[in-house]
């Protein structure tokens, strides 16, 4: 299947909806498909080109993408992943691009990577590292990572977040009589892809343990991704006898109302960049229990906005998620601290002006052509 939204795509979109469209001509390039965002970025950006790539080595698409981008001429090509790093990025340095801005999301580890894919992964983003002008990451781990690479001198600069309105309480009672929770109920809220790195297995038998001793509690999971592994997934609710206490959603746009629905975030990745769900639950006043992986301790501050566990500890997550449902008024203190945070150290503008700062001062009215690339804008 194809991946739902995924953080990066949201950041990308919400970076061309905010740039100074008198300085910026935006063109998106996507690697590898159409998908839900398609038309979003249709309203951002002036121009959309979808290439519907066939491998890493699809030599057909990558002379159309050079064509594509002799034919603009920009000023400024910033590919966002791994794939497009290498694929775009390359493209751009041979048609002669002054400024080609790379940028990586994510810490790149997957589990189940061989040994060899992983060697040719930190090759190749070796190489990458040494065609490009600059180098952009999301958050201090991933620079630290990245820097294993040969990529020395990444600009950090954290995903950017708006405020948003909170759902009226009519819209919080038709979202439990949808989703059958009853009204006293204690939520936990996951918004999650179906995929493995997100360890939410963990997350299942962790909730078992929560519900052992607080049976009033139920857990939301909203995502889509892998259906194999949802299947599994649903096998191991059934087998933990928890099925009935546990929703799984899919993909939904309203992914902020189920936010604010719940009384506790839950993120249990084995790896991860800066994560979108975190930060959104933090502006909406939510504490998180997540694991302790990738850029999370730069958001969260344990003990402040909320609690940070080990990867793979169920016990652990459980312990901490039972303190915040016994515990309503710690719930809404940290919830205080993590808005204050989100809307305080993760502005969207902030992000807009440091990424701008990469792309180089316009010489006049959008003359400078911004290029984002991204593997799909994702379904």
């Amino acid at each position: 299947p194809r991946p739902e939204i995924g953080g990066a795509e949201k950041q990308l979109l919400r970076l061309i909806e905010h740039l100074d469209d008198t300085q910026y001509r935006t063109t998106v390039i996507c690697l590898d498909g159409e998908g839900s965002l398609l038309d979003n970025f249709h309203l951002a950006a002036d121009q959309v080109i979808v290439l519907n790539r066939r491998g890493l080595f699809d030599v057909v698409t990558f002379t159309r993408l050079l064509g594509h981008i002799r034919r603009i001429q920009p000023s400024t090509v910033h590919t966002t992943l791994y794939i497009a790093n290498l694929f775009g990025g390359w493209a751009a340095r041979l048609a002669g691009v002054p400024n080609v801005v790379v940028s990586q999301r994510g810490l790149g580890i997957d589990p189940q990577h061989s040994r060899i894919k992983r060697v040719v992964h930190a090759i190749l983003n070796g190489f990458i590292g040494t065609f490009s002008d600059a180098r952009t990451v999301n958050s201090r781990a991933i620079a630290d990572r990245m820097a294993s690479y040969g990529w020395d001198d990444c600009t950090v600069i954290h995903n950017g977040i708006t405020d948003k309105p909170y759902p009226s309480g009519s819209r919080l009672l038709d979202l439990r009589r949808e989703l059958q929770i009853p009204a006293e109920s204690v939520v936990l809220t996951a918004v999650s892809r179906i995929d493995p790195k997100k360890d939410l297995v963990t997350m299942l038998r962790a909730f078992r343990r929560v519900q052992a001793q607080a049976r009033d509690t139920y857990l939301l999971i909203a995502g889509g991704g892998f259906d194999a592994y949802r299947r599994q997934l649903i096998e191991e609710a059934h087998r933990l006898g928890i099925i009935d206490h546990v929703r799984f959603l899919g993909f939904r746009e309203d992914v902020a109302d189920l936010i604010v629905l719940g009384d506790v975030s839950l993120l249990s990745s084995v790896t991860e960049g800066l994560p979108n769900a975190i930060l959104e639950s933090m502006l909406l006043a939510r504490p998180v229990v997540s694991t302790l992986v990738g850029g999370v301790p730069e958001l969260i501050s344990h003990g402040i906005e909320g609690y940070l566990v080990p990867v793979g500890d169920a016990e652990a997550l459980a312990s901490r998620v039972l303190e915040l449902v016994r515990n309503p008024v710690q719930r809404e203190s940290m919830g205080i601290f993590g808005r204050a945070r989100a809307l305080g150290d993760f502005s969207v503008q902030t992000t807009v002006d440091r990424t701008t700062s990469v792309y180089g001062k316009p010489v006049s009215a959008r003359q400078p052509v911004a290029v984002p690339m991204v593997p799909v804008p994702s379904t």
